[in-house]
């Protein structure tokens, strides 16, 4: 194991939704959109909403014509943030080294898990998830890798419900076909940039030249490729 480092990427999967059909379990299996009023916009849809083109950040009415049957729900943010300091409570059980980036998702450092768990990271990540599914009764994604970017990108691979481990020696030959904006922070204006210039996929990132990435996205285009190649050490 030496100084491999292994970080576990938790993301809660549609967050608002799965939170109210854990508080109402008559609306589990059902499509749930949590949005504004009809001027607002869905600011979560359960997978089986999903599944007719309902997205975060779609005008609600847009949500309505599209899936007409769904149960729509205003927020309720108190019930989100104690769900949310709940699960990161959990993750905290299995490590001391927890990192919160946004209400439903964040890092745990399992690195130092065989001396403290005498378990492996990977079954610690198994355990970490099960805790959180069985104790909040919510759906939960996660990745583990060698670096946060990379993790991040392997919940993206592990969604919904599921848990992906990538070993390091094998990472890009997993994530290298995925397209560019697979990598965390890469919107549409940076791949249409990269785009533009053959750089499609993961892979195409982790070959390009630093110099020439520079040049393309400024100080970030260098750090980009050592995101790619996992050498950002995060």
């Amino acid at each position: 194991m030496g100084s491999m480092s292994f970080i576990l990427h938790v993301d809660a999967d549609a967050f608002f939704a799965s939170v109210e059909q854990a508080l109402n379990p008559t609306l589990k299996g059902r499509a749930v959109i949590v949005g504004g009023g009809d001027r607002g916009v869905v600011s979560a849809a359960s997978y089986e909403a999903r599944t007719f083109g309902v997205h975060s950040a779609m005008p609600m009415a847009q949500a309505r014509r599209l899936c007409p049957h769904a149960v729509f729900l205003v927020p309720h943010f108190h019930a989100y943030k104690e769900f949310s300091s709940r699960m990161f409570a959990i993750m905290a059980d299995y490590s001391p080294l927890v990192e919160a980036t946004s209400v439903d998702e964040g890092y745990v450092d399992l690195t130092g898990t065989l001396k403290l768990h005498k378990a492996s990271p990977w079954e610690v990540a198994h355990r970490t998830l099960e805790h959180i599914r069985s104790t909040l009764d919510i759906n939960v994604s996660g990745g583990v890798a060698a670096t946060k970017t990379w993790a991040k990108m392997a919940t993206g691979l592990a969604k919904p419900n599921g848990l992906l481990y990538l070993e390091p020696t094998r990472t890009l030959s997993v994530l290298g076909m995925l397209p560019a904006n697979s990598i965390p922070g890469v919107g549409k204006k940076a791949e249409k940039i990269l785009a533009a210039e053959g750089i499609r996929t993961v892979g195409d990132v982790a070959c390009a030249n630093k110099e020439r990435m520079n040049r393309l996205l400024g100080q970030w285009g260098s750090k980009l490729v050592d995101m790619a190649t996992g050498n950002d050490a995060r």
